[in-house]
């Protein structure tokens, strides 16, 4: 195994044809015990032969041999690795950022891959005019431009749509990714990515470009698909929502919010028992703003709110399209 990992480096250490002292793109790939997946993900980013890329891939304190594949591209120049002590993966990004050399970041999961032109379509629409190139833009089916101005973007991010609220597959100009963004609670790892977007897109004034080819390739996505919602965890999500939306605007942005807290609702619904979310003060705070902006749930929501067991709401809510879905 080892030495197949090491004739993949030396495969991709041939096929470069850029230098790499002034790199067009840092990737930041943060990584724990993804012994499996690391390597072929470093060796998706490195065949991005056409732009002078940086990969600086954080292990997070891996106990599964991780370190020591990390420390076969660490030789290589362009590529390098930080080690440290488990602190989770806003922490693990942030501390990939600081290492960083290039003026636009990305970011890849470990279980993740890059297309061959991936990094190239992104940076054909980076310029002085823009902070934040959006990828994968097909996903993003309610506005159709290719340069979305900051107010009519600010709207889109508050209600999470396509690709918005998660920080693979889109490209960031450095300046913009400060300590703030990354400052979240530890035990806030599902839905974090969220907050990242909302605390980068009030920072900027610039439009956000969009990229309508597919730029990332999604592998196993254990930690989501295996999350339990509950309504204390999205009533402090709610909180650090608020937060990093700018006091002076929120009532603006209330119906987005309201949007994306439906989403988490029905999550929670059919994770937890009614009893555990039908008197918590995330729900009761979802109908007092509902009463505020004029606006309730559909005959459908409410029929599946009131359903009295689990396994019923389960039941409906399969296959249904009008059930926004977690990413």
């Amino acid at each position: 195994m080892r030495d197949m990992l090491l004739q993949n480096r030396k495969v991709a250490l041939n096929e470069r044809k850029v230098p790499l002292e002034h790199p067009q793109v840092s990737v930041v790939v943060p990584v724990y015990n993804g012994g499996d997946t690391i390597a072929a993900c470093i060796d998706s980013i490195l065949a991005n032969t056409a732009v002078r890329v940086e990969v600086c891939v954080v292990d997070d304190g891996s106990t599964d041999g991780t370190a020591g594949i990390c420390d076969h591209y660490a030789a290589q120049d362009g590529v390098c690795v930080v080690h440290q002590p488990n602190r989770g993966r806003s922490a693990a990004r942030w501390a990939g950022v600081e290492r960083c050399r290039g003026e636009w970041v990305t970011f890849v999961d470990a279980d993740d891959t890059l297309p061959a032109n991936a990094l190239a379509l992104l940076l054909a629409k980076a310029s002085d005019d823009v902070d934040i190139v959006l990828g994968n833009g097909h996903l993003l089916t309610s506005d159709q431009r290719t340069l979305i101005p900051m107010p009519d973007f600010r709207h889109l991010a508050v209600r999470g749509d396509g690709t918005i609220g998660v920080p693979w597959g889109s490209l960031y100009r450095r300046s913009l990714l400060t300590p703030y963004v990354f400052d979240l609670p530890r035990d806030i790892f599902n839905g974090e990515d969220y907050i990242f977007w909302l605390r980068m897109v009030f920072a900027t004034q610039k439009p956000v470009a969009i990229v309508r080819e597919s730029v990332y390739i999604k592998g196993a996505d254990h930690t989501s698909n295996s999350f339990v919602w509950t309504a204390d965890y999205s009533y402090r999500l709610n909180e650090l929502r608020k937060a990093s939306i700018p006091e002076d605007c929120r009532q603006l942005f209330m119906a987005d919010m309201l949007s994306d807290r439906i989403t988490n609702l029905f999550a929670v619904a059919v994770s937890c028992r009614k009893n555990d979310w039908a008197s918590s003060t995330f729900y009761n705070d979802i109908l007092s703003d509902m009463k505020a902006c004029g606006t309730g749930f559909t005959a459908k929501q409410s029929l599946f709110l009131h359903l009295p067991a689990r396994w019923l709401r389960r039941l409906y809510s399969w296959g249904s399209d009008w059930i926004p879905k977690m990413k």
